[in-house]
């Protein structure tokens, strides 16, 4: 048997350290990544949209925390979650819930959630393209705004 040099013990101790330590993080790396990729994957919601509306394009984007994201044309529209009482049209009884406004449909909230109201986002896109007319966004529709 090859009688072996303290420092040679030592050499090769640290050599497989260090490629043991770069593997690790080499399989760190790989696995963040997909599952960085996964995660993105599950965020899609199926209620989410990217479309055309009376010549605007419109995108909603469901967020598990209530803060929806809407486009129109490219432009953000800052959503604001309300506690209100809703009066359906069906003349059952009112009830209290949480709706979405924006600067333009600030007192007509709507309801976004995965039930009976589960095209909210898309509604309130909608409506806020029909009150929008011809005209486009302004800035300020992105601006963040407090109750």
């Amino acid at each position: 048997m090859a009688e072996m040099k303290r420092r040679n013990v030592l050499r090769y101790t640290a050599a497989g350290a260090v490629l043991a330590s770069t593997a690790a993080a080499g399989i760190a790396s790989l696995t963040a990544a997909e599952s960085a990729a996964a995660a993105q994957t599950s965020r899609a919601d199926r209620r989410d949209f990217d479309e055309i509306y009376k010549g605007k394009r419109i995108r909603g984007r469901h967020v598990a925390n209530g803060n929806h994201e809407l486009h129109i044309n490219n432009r953000k529209v800052t959503l604001t979650a309300i506690t209100t009482l809703f009066v359906p049209e069906d003349g059952s009884a009112p009830q209290v819930g949480t709706g979405y406004i924006s600067s333009i449909n600030h007192y007509d909230p709507i309801k976004i959630d995965e039930g009976q109201h589960a095209d909210g986002l898309r509604r309130l896109a909608a409506r806020i393209v029909d009150t929008l007319g011809g005209s486009e966004l302004s800035a300020e529709a992105a601006r963040a705004h407090h109750h």
